[in-house]
């Protein structure tokens, strides 16, 4: 019976081409996702290309990765944002209120000198001004 393997096939496939990962499709057609992949090999299905490695950068001997907010973020042992991490190597511990701000408006720009600390309502502040002048 061809014609029905080859409709589940399509049907798999539509699902994968919505954006569900094979390991999803997998789960709605209780298969496992390796045989969701090989399935769409076998029929030259063409695959996503696997995304690229998160960047990341390393200080300290910790490495920290590129988040989705622009920040960069330790992934290795208790979770801390690099330029706060940056400012305690170079200054000491942050004031509680306050927050450490990227001068440049560059969040990935981690420099000690582009780095200040601010109490936070200054911070605050500083970045409704911005926004309101539409940086």
């Amino acid at each position: 019976m061809p014609w029905p393997r080859s409709k589940l096939l399509e049907e798999m496939y539509a699902l994968y081409l919505e954006g569900h990962s094979t390991r999803q499709v997998a789960a709605v057609f209780g298969v496992t996702g390796q045989s969701v992949h090989g399935l769409f090999k076998y029929n030259h299905k063409p695959m996503r290309a696997k995304p690229a490695p998160l960047a990341f950068v390393e200080f300290n001997d910790n490495r920290y990765t590129l988040r989705n907010t622009g920040y960069y973020g330790r992934t290795n042992k208790e979770r801390s944002l690099l330029h706060r991490d940056m400012w305690e190597h170079h200054n000491g511990p942050i004031p509680n209120g306050w927050d450490v701000h990227h001068k440049d408006a560059n969040k990935g720009n981690n420099v000690i000198e582009n780095l200040e600390c601010l109490p936070k309502a200054d911070h605050t502040r500083l970045h409704a001004k911005a926004k309101k002048c539409g940086s």
